[in-house]
Protein backbone atom coordinates (compact mmCIF):
# COMPACT_ATOMS: atom_id res chain seq x y z
CA UNK A 1 0.00 0.00 0.00
CA UNK A 2 1.25 3.45 -0.88
CA UNK A 3 2.56 5.44 2.07
CA UNK A 4 0.71 8.76 2.41
CA UNK A 5 1.97 11.31 4.91
CA UNK A 6 0.05 14.44 5.78
CA UNK A 7 1.96 17.71 6.14
CA UNK A 8 -0.04 20.31 8.05
CA UNK A 9 0.49 23.98 7.23
CA UNK A 10 1.27 26.34 10.11
CA UNK A 11 1.86 29.97 9.18
CA UNK A 12 3.53 32.22 11.74
CA UNK A 13 3.13 35.35 9.63
CA UNK A 14 0.59 37.96 10.84
CA UNK A 15 -0.13 38.79 7.18
CA UNK A 16 -1.15 35.25 6.23
CA UNK A 17 -4.72 34.08 5.89
CA UNK A 18 -5.91 32.47 9.10
CA UNK A 19 -9.21 31.03 7.92
CA UNK A 20 -10.30 34.48 6.86
CA UNK A 21 -9.13 36.44 9.87
CA UNK A 22 -5.93 37.60 11.50
CA UNK A 23 -4.94 36.36 14.93
CA UNK A 24 -2.31 37.31 17.45
CA UNK A 25 0.76 35.12 16.93
CA UNK A 26 1.70 33.91 20.41
CA UNK A 27 3.49 30.84 21.70
CA UNK A 28 0.18 29.53 23.03
CA UNK A 29 -1.56 29.99 19.68
CA UNK A 30 1.25 28.30 17.72
CA UNK A 31 1.56 25.40 20.15
CA UNK A 32 -2.22 24.81 20.16
CA UNK A 33 -2.29 24.95 16.37
CA UNK A 34 0.58 22.47 16.12
CA UNK A 35 -1.04 20.12 18.63
CA UNK A 36 -4.30 20.23 16.68
CA UNK A 37 -2.57 19.45 13.39
CA UNK A 38 -0.85 16.41 14.89
CA UNK A 39 -3.99 15.17 16.66
CA UNK A 40 -5.83 15.39 13.32
CA UNK A 41 -3.24 13.19 11.61
CA UNK A 42 -0.33 15.35 10.48
CA UNK A 43 3.10 13.73 10.80
CA UNK A 44 4.89 16.82 9.49
CA UNK A 45 4.28 20.46 10.41
CA UNK A 46 5.33 22.90 7.68
CA UNK A 47 6.13 26.28 9.24
CA UNK A 48 6.38 29.46 7.22
CA UNK A 49 7.12 32.97 8.47
CA UNK A 50 6.95 34.80 5.14
CA UNK A 51 3.52 35.44 3.69
CA UNK A 52 3.21 34.83 -0.06
CA UNK A 53 -0.40 35.92 -0.44
CA UNK A 54 -1.19 38.34 -3.31
CA UNK A 55 0.49 41.70 -2.67
CA UNK A 56 2.73 40.36 0.09
CA UNK A 57 5.66 42.42 1.36
CA UNK A 58 9.08 40.77 1.53
CA UNK A 59 10.48 40.69 5.05
CA UNK A 60 14.11 40.49 6.10
CA UNK A 61 15.74 37.17 7.01
CA UNK A 62 16.14 38.51 10.55
CA UNK A 63 12.40 39.07 10.91
CA UNK A 64 11.63 35.67 9.38
CA UNK A 65 13.97 34.02 11.88
CA UNK A 66 12.15 35.73 14.76
CA UNK A 67 8.86 34.41 13.37
CA UNK A 68 10.02 30.81 13.01
CA UNK A 69 13.05 29.61 15.00
CA UNK A 70 11.65 30.16 18.54
CA UNK A 71 8.37 28.42 17.63
CA UNK A 72 10.20 25.48 16.07
CA UNK A 73 12.28 25.04 19.22
CA UNK A 74 9.09 25.18 21.32
CA UNK A 75 7.22 22.65 19.17
CA UNK A 76 10.14 20.22 19.13
CA UNK A 77 10.18 20.29 22.94
CA UNK A 78 6.45 19.62 23.30
CA UNK A 79 5.23 17.64 20.28
CA UNK A 80 6.35 14.49 18.49
CA UNK A 81 6.36 15.53 14.84
CA UNK A 82 8.75 16.36 12.06
CA UNK A 83 9.16 20.07 11.41
CA UNK A 84 9.56 21.50 7.92
CA UNK A 85 10.62 25.07 7.19
CA UNK A 86 8.98 26.75 4.22
CA UNK A 87 11.73 29.18 3.23
CA UNK A 88 14.28 29.92 0.52
CA UNK A 89 16.54 32.23 2.56
CA UNK A 90 19.83 30.68 3.66
CA UNK A 91 20.15 32.56 7.00
CA UNK A 92 16.62 31.50 7.93
CA UNK A 93 17.21 27.88 6.98
CA UNK A 94 20.44 27.76 9.00
CA UNK A 95 18.76 29.26 12.07
CA UNK A 96 15.77 26.90 12.02
CA UNK A 97 17.92 23.83 11.43
CA UNK A 98 19.87 24.85 14.52
CA UNK A 99 16.51 25.17 16.31
CA UNK A 100 15.62 21.58 15.40
CA UNK A 101 13.87 21.62 12.01
CA UNK A 102 14.00 18.30 10.15
CA UNK A 103 13.04 19.25 6.58
CA UNK A 104 13.98 22.14 4.30
CA UNK A 105 11.08 23.03 2.00
CA UNK A 106 12.88 25.30 -0.46
CA UNK A 107 10.36 26.65 -2.97
CA UNK A 108 13.13 28.26 -5.02
CA UNK A 109 14.40 24.89 -6.24
CA UNK A 110 17.95 25.38 -4.95
CA UNK A 111 18.38 28.81 -6.47
CA UNK A 112 20.97 29.21 -3.72
CA UNK A 113 23.20 26.14 -4.00
CA UNK A 114 24.31 26.63 -0.37
CA UNK A 115 20.87 25.48 0.75
CA UNK A 116 21.77 21.95 -0.32
CA UNK A 117 25.08 22.19 1.55
CA UNK A 118 23.50 23.38 4.79
CA UNK A 119 20.83 20.66 4.51
CA UNK A 120 23.56 18.06 4.13
CA UNK A 121 25.49 19.47 7.10
CA UNK A 122 22.43 18.93 9.32
CA UNK A 123 21.41 15.66 7.62
CA UNK A 124 18.04 17.28 6.93
CA UNK A 125 15.58 16.14 4.31
CA UNK A 126 15.39 18.50 1.33
CA UNK A 127 12.40 19.31 -0.87
CA UNK A 128 13.30 20.13 -4.47
CA UNK A 129 10.44 22.08 -6.05
CA UNK A 130 9.85 22.84 -9.71
CA UNK A 131 8.49 26.28 -10.58
CA UNK A 132 7.57 27.93 -13.84
CA UNK A 133 5.85 26.86 -17.02
CA UNK A 134 5.54 23.22 -18.07
CA UNK A 135 6.79 22.54 -21.58
CA UNK A 136 6.15 18.84 -21.16
CA UNK A 137 6.62 16.13 -18.55
CA UNK A 138 10.17 15.41 -19.65
CA UNK A 139 11.20 19.03 -19.11
CA UNK A 140 10.08 18.79 -15.47
CA UNK A 141 11.85 15.45 -15.09
CA UNK A 142 15.04 16.95 -16.52
CA UNK A 143 14.82 19.80 -14.00
CA UNK A 144 14.59 17.22 -11.21
CA UNK A 145 17.57 15.27 -12.58
CA UNK A 146 19.73 18.39 -12.63
CA UNK A 147 18.73 19.45 -9.12
CA UNK A 148 19.10 15.95 -7.68
CA UNK A 149 22.64 15.80 -9.06
CA UNK A 150 23.35 19.24 -7.58
CA UNK A 151 22.00 18.23 -4.17
CA UNK A 152 23.98 14.98 -4.10
CA UNK A 153 27.15 16.82 -5.08
CA UNK A 154 26.61 19.05 -2.04
CA UNK A 155 26.38 15.98 0.19
CA UNK A 156 22.62 15.42 0.48
CA UNK A 157 21.82 11.71 0.79
CA UNK A 158 19.44 10.34 -1.82
CA UNK A 159 17.12 9.03 0.89
CA UNK A 160 16.75 12.59 2.19
CA UNK A 161 15.44 13.99 -1.10
CA UNK A 162 11.79 14.85 -1.78
CA UNK A 163 10.38 16.09 -5.09
CA UNK A 164 7.61 18.69 -5.51
CA UNK A 165 5.97 19.55 -8.85
CA UNK A 166 5.26 23.06 -7.56
CA UNK A 167 1.53 23.43 -8.09
CA UNK A 168 0.57 27.09 -8.42
CA UNK A 169 4.14 28.33 -8.85
CA UNK A 170 4.21 30.04 -12.25
CA UNK A 171 1.86 27.50 -13.82
CA UNK A 172 -1.52 27.83 -15.46
CA UNK A 173 -4.51 25.91 -14.10
CA UNK A 174 -4.25 23.56 -17.08
CA UNK A 175 -0.56 22.89 -16.36
CA UNK A 176 -1.30 22.19 -12.69
CA UNK A 177 -3.99 19.64 -13.51
CA UNK A 178 -1.82 18.12 -16.25
CA UNK A 179 0.96 17.46 -13.76
CA UNK A 180 -1.44 16.02 -11.18
CA UNK A 181 -3.00 13.70 -13.72
CA UNK A 182 0.44 12.45 -14.78
CA UNK A 183 2.24 12.22 -11.46
CA UNK A 184 3.15 8.59 -12.08
CA UNK A 185 5.51 9.84 -14.81
CA UNK A 186 7.93 10.68 -11.99
CA UNK A 187 7.78 7.25 -10.33
CA UNK A 188 11.12 6.38 -11.93
CA UNK A 189 12.92 8.70 -9.50
CA UNK A 190 11.80 6.43 -6.67
CA UNK A 191 11.66 9.41 -4.33
CA UNK A 192 8.85 10.75 -2.13
CA UNK A 193 6.63 13.27 -3.91
CA UNK A 194 5.22 16.30 -2.09
CA UNK A 195 1.94 17.67 -3.46
CA UNK A 196 0.59 21.01 -2.25
CA UNK A 197 -2.82 21.62 -3.83
CA UNK A 198 -4.54 22.89 -0.70
CA UNK A 199 -6.31 26.25 -1.19
CA UNK A 200 -4.49 26.85 -4.46
CA UNK A 201 -6.34 29.09 -6.89
CA UNK A 202 -6.53 26.46 -9.62
CA UNK A 203 -8.58 24.16 -7.37
CA UNK A 204 -11.17 26.85 -6.73
CA UNK A 205 -9.94 27.13 -3.12
CA UNK A 206 -12.51 24.56 -2.01
CA UNK A 207 -11.90 21.48 0.08
CA UNK A 208 -13.79 19.39 -2.47
CA UNK A 209 -11.43 20.32 -5.30
CA UNK A 210 -8.35 20.01 -3.09
CA UNK A 211 -9.45 16.48 -2.24
CA UNK A 212 -9.94 15.79 -5.94
CA UNK A 213 -6.33 16.83 -6.39
CA UNK A 214 -5.33 14.55 -3.50
CA UNK A 215 -7.13 11.59 -5.10
CA UNK A 216 -5.31 12.24 -8.38
CA UNK A 217 -2.04 12.35 -6.49
CA UNK A 218 -2.58 8.82 -5.19
CA UNK A 219 -1.96 7.53 -8.72
CA UNK A 220 1.77 7.49 -8.06
CA UNK A 221 3.56 4.50 -6.55
CA UNK A 222 6.26 6.30 -4.56
CA UNK A 223 5.67 7.63 -1.01
CA UNK A 224 3.40 10.66 -1.09
CA UNK A 225 3.37 13.74 1.15
CA UNK A 226 0.22 15.87 0.98
CA UNK A 227 0.70 19.47 2.13
CA UNK A 228 -2.70 20.62 3.37
CA UNK A 229 -4.55 23.12 5.53
CA UNK A 230 -7.49 20.81 6.35
CA UNK A 231 -5.66 17.84 7.87
CA UNK A 232 -8.67 16.20 9.54
CA UNK A 233 -10.91 16.39 6.48
CA UNK A 234 -8.19 15.19 4.12
CA UNK A 235 -7.37 12.21 6.36
CA UNK A 236 -11.04 11.24 6.58
CA UNK A 237 -11.43 11.43 2.81
CA UNK A 238 -8.32 9.32 2.21
CA UNK A 239 -9.52 6.74 4.74
CA UNK A 240 -12.72 6.36 2.77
Amino acid sequence: MQKITLMGILNTSPESFFDGEQVEITQKYILNKAENLVSEGAEIIDIGGQSTRPGYIEITPEEEIVRTAPFIKLIKQKIKAQISIDSYKLPVIKAVLEAGADIVNDVSGLRDANIAKISADFNARLVIMHSGKVKNLESVAEFFRIKIKQAKAAGVKEENLILDIGLGFGKSAEENWFLLENLNYFDSFNLPMLVGASRKRFTGKTLENSLKAARLATKINCPLILRVHEVKETKEALNL
